[in-house]
């Protein structure tokens, strides 16, 4: 996967090759040009690190002596030759027929740099010169002007092949293990021996000669450390000789990243595992990039806190989230740019471009263009992106910023609850984030900065139903209470398809009131609305479900209504009799019930228990009354009907008739017969035979 590069700000690399086609000319004695050359050039870095540049050579005058009349002639000769060379270019000689030639140089407004001139004997018309010219490279230190940089392991600089078109060829030969980058993909690869041999033929831009910037990384010739912030570990690698980097940005990133977490209400979300120092973003025009195929940050050696959390920023602002480029671009440096402000770091200054410069286009179109191709496009879109999101969040608070900022990351969709992503959240569009930064973010002007940035003119055609829709919407929002409008509705307006919004509203609008009354009954009786009630509005998509949802909801208010007179009956203040009535009529156990029923979203079971209970709920003094006098009258009639009993023992006794026979009750002793004790009693009943009968004097 090729990475995709961020902040194509130019540097002074690549500011240094728009310079070359003016400065690759001949010097002659005559302002006319008549030269052919046919250039050879090489590049050779050896295994020690040091780069030998060779220059051949062939010079042809081709033009032809003129006659001047009278005799005379117009001889046309050159006598010099001027090509661009590094600004640390040393040891620079010339030979040209086993002879040396004079070099000279002169500075350039580039301070990577110089024009080194070449002199020779006038050469004639047909005359040819065969001049080779060699010379070192050698880099300047580390963030000097003069971009050009060779150091152990590493070397970016800038290659020149004179010659006409298609008489050029330009070659970088390297050792096998370093990595080769340019500002051109036309370089053919070969390797052999453990040497690579990078070759090119075509004219880069239809200018004289062939230019190019190349880098060259040896990724084992690195010094590594590592950084911890909080429980993640990110590793660092730098260029050997560069350990000032390797500080600066361990320290960025340490109080880099919680502020980011704070800025983006997300905590890290992982994906990084290195940050590295190259030159290979320079070479192509960038100040870095973030590559989540190979989970690392690619800078090169600025000291650039801003560069650092824009790249850091990138772990939450990426093609897996944000959708087009602009999104991501515009989000990772307004959200750097805080950071820089929260840590009281150095706020970079960004260029100022306009609709109507060179380049400029809506930036829903921006793409990715990795191959270097295009360039006017991004010099104009970065800094588009970064001026339409600062128009768009530069005045919310840190917390509103991190709340809508928090949403596009999560996927969330403007119209659903906040915290709540549908099943294909992940990637925010340019659509989604014009609906959320409007509605969460409550940023009013947010259609005419899309409609000046970002829209196509398709889009922007849509904008004026779209702010019908947005009325129309309110409305029902507003008019179904604490509840969201129903899902057809939402998806509707969330994929800008106002036409289907205009025929769900129709379908919808009369439910509103109903929802309302229902919330309202759910207050009245002190109980929340099932959550099923609710979700069949909230969550209705088609016409079933919204003919389902107008019957329901009346349904609902009634049995909340139910359910609440229910509920009073059974927390009503009691006495003794009307607590016990309740107990008795099983009141409180009924009601409980048709709550639990109602939450299940059982309506009619729920309607049905609570009517009992208000229907019980006239008896519940007369059974407290009535049971306790009931249940005295039943203990009044057992203690009497026991005295009846004891008195109807005591009464027996044995009654004679004249005759001496037993009528009844008891055995009486006769008139004046002595009182058996209680002994003799006992002793007579112990004797005694059951069922018989004494008669006394018998």
């Amino acid at each position: 996967m090729t990475p995709a590069p961020h902040r194509a700000v130019r540097t002074a690399v690549v500011a240094a090759i728009a310079t070359l086609g003016l400065l690759a000319t001949a010097t002659s004695a005559s302002a006319e040009d008549g030269l052919t050359v046919d250039g050879d050039t090489t590049y050779a870095l050896s295994t020690a690190g040091a780069v030998r540049a060779t220059v051949t050579l062939d010079l042809v005058n081709v033009t032809p002596n003129r006659d001047a009349g009278g005799g005379s002639f117009y001889y046309y000769f050159y006598n010099g030759y001027s090509l661009p060379v590094p600004g640390g270019a040393t040891n620079l000689r010339a030979t040209s027929r086993g002879s040396s030639l004079t070099v000279s140089t002169k500075a350039t407004s580039d301070p990577g740099t110089r024009l080194a001139r070449i002199s020779f004997p006038n050469l004639m018309y047909r005359q040819s010169r065969r001049i080779v010219l060699t010379y070192d490279v050698r880099g300047a230190a580390h963030r000097a002007k003069d971009s050009t940089r060779v150091g152990p392991g590493y070397a970016s600089f800038v290659v020149y092949g004179p010659g006409d078109p298609g008489s050029s060829t330009l070659t970088v030969r390297a050792p096998s293990s370093y990595d080769f980058s340019s500002t051109t993909d036309a370089f053919s690869n070969e390797t052999a021996g453990g040497r690579s041999t990078y070759t090119i033929s075509d004219v880069t831009d239809g200018g004289p000669g062939i230019w190019a910037v190349v880098s060259l990384r040896d990724p084992k010739k690195v010094a590594e450390r590592t950084v911890k912030v909080g429980d993640l570990t990110l590793g660092l690698s730098a260029f050997p000789d560069d350990p000032k980097w390797s500080s600066f940005v361990g320290a960025t990133v340490a109080k880099g990243i919680p502020t980011l977490e704070k800025l983006t209400g997300t905590p890290w979300p992982g994906g990084l595992k290195t940050i590295r120092e190259d030159s290979s973003p320079q070479v192509r025009g960038y100040d870095g990039w973030f590559d989540p195929s190979e989970d690392e940050i690619v800078v090169g050696e600025r000291l650039d806190d801003d560069l650092v959390y824009h790249e850091l920023s990138h772990a939450w602002f990426y093609g897996d989230r944000f959708v087009e480029r602009w999104l991501s671009e515009g989000l990772a440096q307004v959200t750097a740019e805080r950071a820089v402000r929260a840590t009281k770091g150095t706020v970079q200054k960004h260029p100022v471009v306009t609709r109507s410069q060179k380049g400029a286009i809506a930036l829903q179109s921006w793409q990715e263009d990795a191959d270097g191709r295009g360039a006017a496009v991004n010099d104009y879109a970065y800094p588009a992106a970064y001026q339409a999101m600062t128009q768009l969040l530069g005045r919310l608070s840190d917390e509103q910023f991190a709340a809508v900022v928090a949403a596009g990351i999560h996927g969330e969709r403007a119209y659903d609850p906040v915290g709540v992503a549908t099943g294909s959240a992940g990637r925010t569009t340019t659509t989604d984030w014009l609906d959320l930064v409007e509605t969460r973010a409550g940023v009013k002007n947010a259609p005419d900065v899309f409609a000046r940035w970002v829209l196509t003119p398709e889009q922007k055609a849509k904008l004026p139903a779209r702010a019908s829709a947005r009325r129309a919407y309110a409305a029902i929002d507003a008019a179904d209470g604490a509840w969201l409008p129903p899902e057809g509705l939402r998806d509707a307006m969330s994929g800008w398809d106002f036409t289907r919004a205009a025929t769900v509203r129709s379908a919808v609008t009369a439910l509103g009131p109903a929802a309302v009354r229902v919330q309202d009954a759910a207050r009245r009786a002190g109980l929340p609305v099932p959550a099923s009630v609710r979700s069949g509005y909230e969550g209705a998509f088609e016409t079933a479900q919204f003919t389902k949802a107008a019957a329901t909801l009346p349904e609902a208010a009634r049995t909340l209504d139910a359910v609440g007179a229910a509920r009073r009956v059974a927390r009503a203040d009691r006495d003794p009799f009307t607590a016990l009535g309740a107990a008795v009529l099983g009141v409180d156990a009924t009601e409980r019930g048709s709550e639990h029923r109602l939450a299940e979203g059982n309506l009619t079971r729920a309607r049905s228990l609570a009517t009992e209970v208000t229907d019980r709920s006239g008896w519940l003094l007369a059974v407290g009354i009535g049971l306790p006098l009931l249940a005295l009258v039943l203990l009044a009639g057992l203690v009497l009907g026991g005295r009846a009993v004891v008195r109807r023992r005591r009464a027996r006794r044995v009654l004679l008739d004249p005759a001496g026979a037993v009528v009844a009750g008891e055995v009486v002793p006769p008139a004046g017969a002595p009182t058996p004790s209680p002994a003799d009693a006992a002793d007579d009943d112990a004797d005694a035979e059951p069922d018989a009968l004494s008669r006394p004097g018998g």
